[in-house]
């Protein structure tokens, strides 16, 4: 497990957990908030990061999602179960997440009837549904930051007492920062605009769905990305 801050964990795995895999985030406070699942089979991960904060699973208060995709819902079910934990998401996303709608399968595997199983999670229902420019009364407030474009209701989380901004898929950070795959964005267009929406925003720190950290001066760094993808695509 990496530390983050003195109130930010994540899993640990090379390149934070790359493409294959996908980060979750602990929130220390008096309860533990868990940002995003990971693909399912990462319950026994998460107990044992859970412990070494710690923290027991009946501590965990909160469970917020920065999107409804499988690799971030995949232990959600397991965990509402034994946790109790509010279900925290963007109302956009709430309809994928409790399966009132099916998770848009990407092209490339319409024609795999397996992966169109695989991509639908099983449905939880959503105790919290939240907006942009919300505030989560966490760690002395997170502001909820509707950043759409991978999915609808896609956010990104502004730890303020920490200076730090965690983002789900907005970027990526694997080897560099990088757009999210397009097979698996809503709206392209609409992810440039929100990432030229955090981009006027000030913190130190971004934390990623897939790769590591930027520890220092985040904000320099996503507003240079910023510019360049303004460059191509003008």
């Amino acid at each position: 497990m990496n530390k983050i801050t003195s109130h930010i964990y994540m899993t640990n795995g090379l390149r934070g957990t790359g493409i294959l895999s996908t980060n979750v985030y602990y929130i220390t406070d008096t309860k533990l908030t868990i940002i995003d699942t990971g693909y399912k089979g990462k319950l026994s991960q998460i107990s044992r990061d859970i412990k070494k904060l710690g923290y027991s699973l009946s501590d965990v208060e909160n469970i917020v999602l920065t999107h409804y995709h499988i690799d971030h819902t995949g232990n959600l079910l397991k965990l509402k179960q034994i946790t109790g934990a509010n279900i925290i998401a963007h109302i956009d996303d709430v309809p994928y997440i409790e399966g009132r709608l099916p998770h848009p399968c990407p092209k490339a595997l319409k024609h795999l009837k397996f992966m169109e199983r695989f991509w639908n999670p099983d449905p939880v229902d959503v105790d919290v549904k939240v907006k942009d420019g919300d505030i989560l009364p966490i760690l002395g407030g997170i502001k909820i930051i509707h950043t759409p474009g991978h999915t609808l209701g896609s956010i990104s989380l502004h730890i303020q007492q920490e200076d730090a901004l965690i983002i789900g898929d907005l970027l990526a950070n694997t080897f560099k920062l990088s757009l999210p795959s397009r097979e698996f964005t809503v709206d392209i267009k609409e992810e440039i605009q929100s990432i030229n929406k955090i981009a006027d925003m000030k913190f130190n720190i971004v934390c990623f769905g897939h790769g590591l950290p930027l520890m220092k001066n985040a904000n320099d760094g996503v507003k240079q990305f910023s510019v360049k993808l303004k460059k191509y695509h003008s």
